[in-house]
């Protein structure tokens, strides 16, 4: 098995981003549609879906940021982010 190069970690990272972003908006629309109707899952309430769908939001940040990948991070962080190269600024 080969190592991975730091590249293609950071294009993992933003795949990971891309992939816990889309889930945490699945898990909260869940989570409400179960509130309205009065549903729950076995053992898990409404609440700690929410908390879930917020872990994994905070973790599609963490990801996204790492990736160095300016589009995922506008991406879920919901406004348009631009790297800075710190050369620029001499």
């Amino acid at each position: 098995m080969t190592t991975p190069t730091p590249d293609d970690q950071k294009k993992a990272r933003g795949e990971l981003a891309q992939h816990a972003f889309e889930t945490a908006g699945r898990v909260q629309l869940l989570a409400e549609h179960m509130e309205i109707v009065g549903w729950h899952i076995d053992g898990y309430s409404t609440n700690q879906l929410k908390e879930l769908a917020n872990l994994l939001r905070g973790t599609a940040i963490r990801a996204a940021l790492s990736s160095d990948n300016a589009q995922i991070v506008s991406m879920v962080m919901g406004k348009p982010m631009k790297k800075l190269d710190p050369d620029e600024n001499g």
